[in-house]
Formats: structure tokens, sequence, C-alpha cells
């Protein structure tokens, strides 16, 4: 599977309500590495998680999730990822700053022995690609996940579907925050760095700046 990628930046963080779904197109283990890109993200944001706009064979962008297992996860058998596909579970919540709006989505990924959880935070007012990879997920019927060891091999991937209740729930959160947003800049107050941070203190998370 080739494809290029759209840089965006993601943090891993926690996961509040879920809404399940099931798991299509599943494909084996195999020894591909996460695009070079993804890679130099993740590690120079000290994070695990990540979700950017790649561009697949066809030439068509998506949103794909990357997701990177520790090496002491209890789903790991000798470092292989056995069970799937696996089921997905996915939320997304609107955070209301002062400063500006946050868009948070959580995956949890019902790995064996007990499920891989992440969040990602989008501050779509800030960065361009940020909002194009929540626009494309409201717009797609299924994302790609990918999910690697420490090294960023890919242990295993599949598609999840993305349903059209989700679909309308992602763009009424992205409509709401870019109208929000513009209003708060209107006053000079828009400061998405605080927005962030406070966010992640008001949920006990930690990230590299």
């Amino acid at each position: 599977m080739h494809f290029t990628v759209h840089r965006a930046e993601w943090y891993r963080l926690t996961l509040d309500q879920l809404q399940d779904m099931d798991t299509v197109s599943a494909v084996p283990p195999s020894e591909d590495r996460f695009p070079d890109d993804v890679i130099v993200l993740l590690h120079e944001s000290n994070v695990t998680v990540s979700c950017v706009p790649i561009r697949m064979d066809d030439g068509q962008w998506q949103a794909a999730i990357f997701f990177v297992l520790p090496a002491d996860a209890a789903c790991l058998r000798n470092g292989k990822l056995p069970g799937g596909p696996f089921s997905v579970a996915i939320d997304a919540d609107l955070h209301e700053h002062e400063k500006g709006t946050l868009i948070e989505i959580g995956i949890d990924i019902r790995t064996p022995v007990e499920p891989s959880r992440g969040t990602l935070l989008f501050i779509t007012g800030h960065s361009p690609s940020h909002f194009d990879t929540i626009k494309l997920i409201s717009e797609q019927q299924e994302m790609l996940l990918f999910i690697g060891d420490e090294y960023c091999r890919v242990l295993y991937r599949q598609r999840i579907p993305v349903s059209e209740a989700m679909r309308k729930g992602i763009r009424q959160l992205l409509d709401e925050a870019v109208g929000r947003d513009a209003l708060i800049r209107l006053t000079g107050h828009y400061d998405p760095d605080k927005v962030f941070m406070d966010v992640v203190s008001s949920l006990q998370l930690s990230c590299k700046e």
C-alpha cells in the first residue's frame, strides 16, 4: 500500500464517551512501517497516536489514524498483535474555552486482554491541517487504522467505518468551532496555545510542548 502523508499534529491523551462501530476490510500484519513523516511527527511530539490525511493509490485523500502500542502492552504476544480485526469505538466532543475552541476525538481499540485507548485534540481555528483532517473525517465513509509497535512497524491495519450519524456529528462540531473561533478572534482574545494547555490540564493529561 502506497500513500502520501499530509503533515498534521495530534496528541495521545485519554478517552471519555464511546460510540461502538464494527470493523471491516482487515489486513494481516506485515513488516511495513509507518510513513517517515508520521514517525518523525510522533517522535518530535513525544506522542503515540496521530491522525493525518494520506493520499492513497487512487489519488484520493483520506484521514488515517496511526496508533503505537508500548512494548509492554498486555495485548502483545512475543511482539505480535493477535486477534484482529478489532472492534473500534470512537467519540467526539467540543471544548469551549474563553480563548478558543478545541475538538476532541477519542478512539478505543478493543485489543486482547485490555483495550488500547487514545484521544486526539484538534485546534481547527489555528492549524489548516487540523481543519482539513476534521473535514475529511466528516466526509469519508471509513478511516484507515494502522496499529504499530514501539518501532512504528505495522502490526495490524484495518478500515473503520464512519457512520452517517458520526459524519454529521463531526461536521456539526467543526461548524460550531469555526463560528465560535471567528467571534473570539474579533475580540482579540484568541489564544490556541492557552486553549490546548488548559484542556490538557483539565483532562489531567501530559504532552510535550
